[in-house]
């Protein structure tokens, strides 16, 4: 009865991971990576009216891109120990982010919009992505 009650509160975590797997974890936490910079960037624009009639921004992306990206990257290192492929959602999303950011360029529509906004919301997800390697365990 010892013994059983011991093995479970401790907690064991597979490091034994092949390849294959560790390839399929990143590609899902890269998929979501690239959701997330979508939806993050079409709600950017959210606006709240007020009863008077009166708009605010409201742009919650910008924590949800911190927050979101920080799960993702604390996610990749259960994954991998290697230095730059804990980073594969963020560079995932980075790259996702430019490709919104020229889509002007290709067919013509401003996904992105040219104001603080936009910079705060890079800047919240690249920190996100960052925070959990420069805080560590």
């Amino acid at each position: 009865m010892a013994e059983s009650k011991q093995v479970r509160n401790k907690s064991f975590i597979h490091r034994n991971l092949g390849k294959g797997e560790v390839f399929g974890g990143l590609f899902w936490l890269s998929l979501g990576a690239l959701i997330s910079v979508l939806l993050e960037v079409i709600y950017l624009g959210t606006r709240i009216t007020l009863p008077g009639g009166t708009s605010l921004a409201f742009p919650y992306t910008i924590a949800i891109a911190f927050l979101f990206n920080m799960v993702l990257t604390r996610t990749s290192m259960l994954w991998t120990d290697h230095w730059l492929a804990k980073f594969t959602p963020l560079t995932v999303w980075i790259l996702g982010f430019m490709a919104l950011l020229v889509w002007t360029v290709v067919a013509g529509d401003q996904l992105i919009p040219n104001n603080i906004r936009t910079v705060l919301l890079l800047f919240a997800g690249f920190s996100g992505g960052i925070w959990p390697a420069v805080k560590g365990k």
